[in-house]
């Protein structure tokens, strides 16, 4: 079977670039157990079912944290982007390696809901 590619998402409060939420660890945690991540380590969560692997890494800065979501699946499963930046009150900004130049828009979100 071959390698699904990677690609790389920020979710954040602008919608025109990355910025950090302010927000401390427990909130993060709270978010994603409602979403059905499960916790890899103190900044890593990990969703998996048989069409993608999402995974979604806080960077730490000055003010908070960075959200990034890896997508590791045949296609950018923009729905599944689009709940997670729901949930988070957010937007999704492309990142490297996304074959996407600008912001994606959240209008997926009435897809289904990852369980």
């Amino acid at each position: 079977m071959p390698t699904q590619p990677v690609r790389k998402f920020a979710i954040s409060v602008d919608p025109d670039e990355v910025v950090d939420f302010e927000e401390d660890l427990p909130y993060f945690a709270q978010k994603f157990a409602e979403l059905g991540f499960e916790r890899v380590t103190p900044y890593k969560f990990r969703y998996l079912d048989r069409e993608c692997t999402l995974t979604a890494d806080l960077k730490s800065t000055i003010d908070g944290f960075e959200l990034w979501i890896l997508v590791q699946a045949p296609d950018m499963h923009e729905y599944r982007l689009a709940q997670i930046a729901e949930a988070f009150c957010a937007s999704i900004v492309a990142g490297p390696n996304t074959g996407v130049h600008s912001k994606t828009s959240t209008a997926f979100s009435n897809r289904t809901p990852l369980d």
